[in-house]
Order: structure tokens, then C-alpha cells, then sequence
């Protein structure tokens, strides 16, 4: 992730000041270390725009061959100067250039370039070259029509921060005032960088921390000086951890690492952590730099995108679903006209395969209600062991329903190793991958699905840098028009879409990308062999064992207590009560929460059990539920809801005490349900 252009000229202006007074060796090295791991391209030309030095990100844009050449020959492929040159701007007096246009990387890539130049003077004061920072704002580009929306925000936030930045270096500037030591320059740019910064001896020991840093996790450098750094969870804190040993032998720097660390108060900051090692005057190494970039505000954004497209892709099967849910209500009113004509034709009261019908036909509308809310639940992690057998084919039977003209295979292997995973998420995924392969088939097709435990070495994992090992693989096979190869390297890309305008965002695949990059997975796109597009999934495995759900008891099970039965809807209410008392129990009913109390009231220390609604108007299910256990902590209830589980829900089941049961339910399900709590 490239620093904002605020900051890159900051640290422009903080080099040219680093040029004036010609730093030692030491810090010069120490400066260019800084600038690689900041993500940075620079050169340097001489008074005849000849490229004289240049650093490693500049080198993977422009080439080895670049050294010596005039710039304009080396980045245009021109012999002449080019328009409004930026260092032509400051050979002519100004203080800096600056300059926007399009480059031809050196594997032939046409990206995006914002150069920014300033003048590099000797001790007399001279302009002996300039020094260009290389800005590859390809990104930007491309994303600034889709980026509009959110654009007042961004400019407020970018004069805010540009504020600080500007109170960073004028802090900055006075410090280099007071100070002719190349040591203090050093420690005034790591004064006024935004990103966090530590740097730490080569045994881990603190020996400074920004005020960026403070401001941003807590901790003052007096509190950390000569201690390791307070992150238990990283291996910044244990100098003996692979990690550190690696960073410290063999010097290789660890670029946008994506994690979480803890604040003095104890939050967990989502942050992009940078690491390299820095040497003493001898070329040995001395300690470690950690760069941390707090990126909450952006994974707000993204988790605003993943919601986005969630439902832009439920929006995509909402048509295929309206028709099932019609198809089971036409079994239902079907069954119930025929019952009806047998009774006007005189004909029996009771038809058992009927009533086994209706009831049937709830159940498939129960569950296929029950998929929608996972689907389109929020986005709280619940990350568990899971079967992806079951998961795939329970997915691929909601989106089968949808489109009927998709026929579905599974290929699935039998004892598939377990994997740890936010089931949601993954659903998320597969259905963004039916989904595009649905666009690529408009006539109908065949999707195959495949699962396979696969062992990785580290030949293959490495490419991803992933671990060698055991782990899943899942396969998404469509017979559709296939890729084309030439956008398969920007097939992950957000906001890139193949469709027309209207029909999609862009987001499905980027988004398909992230979750399966965050479960620590891989994931690829190309052609089957035989034709069509085939994704695959890879997932490390879970070492314990899934959990397997209880079971429900085929049967009536009745019993004497007396229940205390609340739901706003009449209908329901009416309902549940018959079902209650025909199992035995005695019936106290209440329409609204005020109701419920004032019956509590009147019965306490005579109700066994609450089965209480959690939507309800006025007084809620939850608020009711607090301030029945207000009255009684020992009470035993069983909440309902036409819902998946909401917030108050989960709170409410942290008890022993409690349980839910989810809107349609059988007879069966809900005898079941009171009889475990109960007997508890």
C-alpha cells in the first residue's frame, strides 16, 4: 500500500533537507532503507536530466538499463525534454515540479505516474540535480470514478490530514534548526511520519517509538524504553521467535503484512505492518524497524463493499427464489382446497397424506428461509470447524433452486478433512462463484462441483505465500464461454466487471478474493480443459473434529407445567397455545411485553417456563426478557424469533437457562425444545 501523496512529499522535503547537508553514509543508508520500505520509487538526475542513482522500487519500474540514460529517454522512450517536466520546472527556478502522465513499465505494463521533483544543492547552495519521486497512481486512476461518492468525506479527511502533516513538519523544521547532528534529522523524520514507527535493538529491546506511535496504541516511549514491545500476539515481543531470527540472519524486509495488534487500553487495531532490518557503520546488523499502518477506516470501506455485493447477488437469485417459495405455497393451497372439497362432498375430515404434505412443504420454506437469513446475516466472524461437503451442497441446493435450468453435480470425496472457517463467509463465496457462472450460461448449463483432500509442498504454496501442507480443494466447473486469457490476471481486481452497465459492480470476485485470502487460503481462476471457466479453493485443514448438531426426537413429548406464552401475532399466539395444551400444559398467553409482565406478576413462583417472541412492538423481547430475570435470575426461557439469532438473542442464550427455537417449527421440534429445559 503506497503512502498518501501528502506524506510522499514530506518525506521529499525531508531528503532534500538529508541532500543540503550531506548526511553520513550511515544515515543516507539508513534514509533509502526507510524509502524501500515505505513502497517509494526515486532517482536521481544530474543538470542534464541524466539518470545518476536510483532505488529499488524505481529499478522494477524502469530497469537496470535505465542508469545513465536521460529521463526522458529511459521513462518516455523520447529525445527531447517532455512537456511540463517537472525537473525542467526546478532547473528553471522554481522550488519543486510536479507532474502527472502515463508510463510504460519495463514489462511493457502502461501504469500511472505522479512525479514529484525538488532540487539537490551543494554547500554553496547550487542546484547540482534534482531528486524525483516515482509515484505509481495506477490504482487511483482507475478507481476514481467508482471513489466519487465518497469524495466530500475524503477531502475533509485529506485536509485534516494534511494539517497534521504540515504541523509535522514545521515540528520538523524546528527541530532540524535546533539540531546540526545528522542523528537528530534522522529522529525528526521519524517524528513526523503518520505511520506508527518502533525501532528496536537486535534482542528486541525498545530504543525509540514515534508520537505517531503513541498516538495510535497508548504507549509513551518512557513506558517502553528497554522493554520489549507490548504485543504478546506478534512476534515483535519474542527476539527468540522464528520471524525475528529470519528478519535479523538473512535481512529480508516483510512489506504490508496484513494483522492486528492491541492498544494500551486494550482495542484491536486491524493495521499493515512493514518490517526491515537496519545496520550499524560496520554493515552489521543493529535492530529492527516496525512500520504499522492503521487501516480501521478502510476495512470499514471494505466491509461496506463485501455487504454491498452480498446483496447484490441475493438480488441476482431473487426471482429463482419468489418462484420456489410461489411453487410450496401452491403445494399448501393445493392440499387445503382438496381437504376442503372432500369436507363439502362429505368425504373424510382427516387425510393423512395431505396434512404430511402441507407439513413438508412448510419445512422446505423453513429451510429455505433459514439459508436466505445466513446469507444475508451481518458480517460477525464465526469462525468454526466446519464440513465443506455439507456447506457446498447445502449452498448449491439454495442456489439450485433458483435456476432450474442449471443442472448440478457433486463430486464429492468421502471423509473430507475438516476446515476452520466463518461458514457464512464461504457461502458468500460459493455464491458469487454460481452466480458468475449463471451470467456466463443465459440458456441454462452444468455446474460441477468438486471436493479433494490435496497435500501442498512448498513449491506450490510458496507462489501464495502460503504453508506447505494438508488442505482442502474445492472446484467451481461451468460449460459457459469460458475466460479470456488476457484479463485473468485482473479477474480479482475490485471494480472490474465484463458485464454491461447496471449489471454488476465488480465486487463478487474481489470480494470471493478476500475472504479467501483472509482464512489464510488460495484461490485461482482459468479454463477447464474441456471448456468453460473453473475457479478453484484451497483451504488449510482444521486438525480437531466437526461438531455434529443434536438431533430432534420424532415424537410428542407432553408434560403439566404451566408455559407463559407470549407473541404479539394473534394467529401465532392462537396457535401455539392449542399446540401447547394439547400436549398437556397449562396456558398463560399475553399479546405485547406490558401484558407479559402483568401476568408474571399475578402467577410468580407458578410459571415454569417463558416461550417469548423476540420481535415485538413497543416493549421488545430483549427488554423483556431483562427485566424478567430482573425479577427472577433462575427463570428458564425459550426464545423464538422468524429471525436468524440477532445480537439480544445471543446475549439472552450466554445462560443455561435459555434456548431458541427459529419460526416455522413442527410440534415435534418445539415439545422437544421445552422438554431439554425443563428436565435441565
Amino acid at each position: 500500500m503506497a503512502p498518501s501523496k501528502s506524506s510522499q512529499e514530506l518525506v521529499l522535503n525531508t531528503l532534500l533537507f538529508a541532500e543540503e547537508t550531506r548526511p553520513s553514509s550511515r544515515l543516507s543508508a539508513t534514509l533509502t532503507e526507510l524509502i524501500d520500505v515505505m513502497d517509494i520509487a526515486m532517482w536521481e538526475l544530474d543538470c542534464e536530466y541524466r539518470v545518476i542513482g536510483f532505488n529499488r522500487k524505481a529499478k522494477e519500474i524502469y530497469g537496470e538499463s535505465a542508469l545513465g540514460k536521460f529521463c526522458y529517454q529511459a521513462a518516455a522512450g523520447i529525445d527531447g525534454i517532455c512537456e511540463d517536466c517537472p525537473a525542467q520546472q526546478v532547473f528553471a527556478g522554481q522550488p519543486n515540479g510536479r507532474s502527472e502522465r502515463s508510463r510504460r513499465r519495463v514489462d511493457g505494463e502502461i501504469i500511472y505516474i505522479d512525479h514529484i521533483a525538488t532540487p539537490v544543492k551543494d554547500a554553496n547552495g547550487d542546484i547540482t540535480g534534482v531528486l524525483v519521486l516515482i509515484i505509481d497512481i495506477t490504482r487511483h486512476k482507475l478507481q476514481e470514478q467508482e471513489l466519487i461518492f465518497h469524495r466530500n468525506d475524503f477531502e475533509r479527511k485529506v485536509i485534516e490530514r494534511t494539517r497534521e502533516l504540515e504541523e509535522s513538519q514545521e515540528r520538523y523544521r524546528q527541530l532540524y534548526e535546533e539540531s546540526k547532528k545528522s542523528e537528530a534529522l534522522y529522529l525528526s523524520l521519524l517524528n513526523a511520519a503518520a505511520d506508527a514507527i518502533a525501532i528496536t535493538s537486535f534482542d528486541g529491546l525498545v530504543r525509540y517509538v514515534n508520537p505517531s506511535f503513541t498516538r495510535l496504541f497508548g504507549w509513551p516511549l518512557e513506558e517502553l524504553a528497554e522493554r520489549l514491545l507490548p504485543f504478546s500476539m506478534g512476534f515483535e515481543s519474542d527476539p527468540n521467535s522464528r520471524e525475528f531470527g529470519l528478519l535479523m540472519v538473512e535481512g529480508q524486509p516483510i512489506l504490508h503484512l496484513l494483522t492486528k495488534r492491541p492498544t494500551r487500553e486494550g482495542a484491536l487495531l486491524d493495521v499493515s505492518l512493514s518490517v526491515a532490518r537496519y545496520e550499524d557503520h560496520l554493515g552489521k546488523p543493529a535492530g529492527v524497524i516496525f512500520s504499522y499502518r492503521d487501516l480501521t477506516e478502510s476495512k470499514a470501506l471494505e466491509l461496506q463493499l463485501y455487504r454491498a455485493q452480498k446483496f447484490e447477488a441475493l438480488g441476482t437469485m431473487a426471482g429463482g427464489i419468489a418462484h420456489d417459495f410461489n411453487n410450496l405455497l401452491m403445494g399448501i393451497q393445493g392440499s387445503a382446497s382438496l381437504m376442503l372439497m372432500d369436507l363439502q362432498k362429505g368425504g373424510p375430515a382427516f387425510n393423512p397424506e395431505k396434512l404430511n404434505n402441507i407439513e413438508k412443504y412448510v419445512k422446505q420454506g423453513g429451510d429455505l428461509t433459514r439459508q436466505l437469513l445466513t446469507l444475508a446475516k451481518g458480517n460477525r466472524s464465526e469462525v468454526k470447524a466446519v464440513d465443506l461437503n455439507v456447506l457446498l451442497t447445502r449452498c448449491a441446493a439454495l442456489f439450485g433452486q433458483s435456476r432450474r435450468d442449471i443442472v448440478i453435480e457433486n463430486r464429492l470425496q468421502k471423509a473430507i478433512w475438516p476446515v476452520e472457517v466463518d461458514a457464512g463467509q464461504i457461502e458468500q463465496v460459493l455464491l458469487n462463484l454460481f452466480v458468475n457462472a449463471a451470467h456466463a450460461m443465459p440458456g441454462g448449463g452444468e455446474l460441477l462441483l468438486c471436493t479433494e483432500n490435496v497435500l501442498l509442498d512448498r513449491q506450490v504454496t510458496a507462489l501464495h505465500k502460503r504453508s506447505a501442507g494438508r488442505y482442502v480443494k474445492m472446484t467451481v466447473t461451468d460449460n459457459g464461454c469460458g475466460i479470456d486469457p488476457h484479463i485473468l490476471e485482473q479477474i480479482f481486481d475490485p471494480f472490474f466487471t465484463t458485464k454491461g452497465q447496471d449489471q454488476g459492480t465488480g465486487l463478487g470476485l474481489a470480494t470471493a478474493y478476500s475472504i479467501i485470502n483472509n482464512h489464510g487460503g488460495i484461490i485461482q481462476a482459468g479454463n477447464a480443459p474441456e471448456g468453460g471457466a473453473r475457479f478453484t479453493l484451497l483451504l488449510p485443514i482444521f486438525e480437531g473434529r466437526v461438531g455434529r448438531e443434536r438431533g430432534v426426537v420424532e415424537e410428542f413429548l407432553q408434560g403439566t407445567e404451566t408455559i407463559l406464552l407470549v407473541d404479539d401475532d394473534a394467529m401465532i399466539l392462537h396457535l401455539t397455545r392449542e399446540m401447547l395444551q394439547r400436549l398437556g400444559y397449562t396456558i398463560l398467553s399475553a399479546p405485547s411485553g406490558e401484558e407479559a409482565l402483568h401476568l408474571y406478576g399475578e402467577h410468580q413462583g407458578g410459571i415454569d417456563l417463558v416461550i417469548l417472541d423476540m420481535i415485538m412492538p413497543r416493549m421488545g423481547g430483549a427488554e423483556l426478557l431483562r427485566r424478567l430475570t430482573a425479577i427472577d435470575g433462575s427463570l428458564k426461557v425459550l426464545l423464538c424469533s422468524g429471525y436468524n439469532f440477532s445480537d439480544d438473542a445471543v446475549e439472552g442464550l450466554d445462560q443455561v437457562r435459555r434456548d431458541f427455537i427459529q419460526k416455522p417449527f413442527t410440534l415435534q421440534l418445539l415439545s422437544t425444545k421445552i422438554r431439554q429445559l425443563l428436565d435441565a
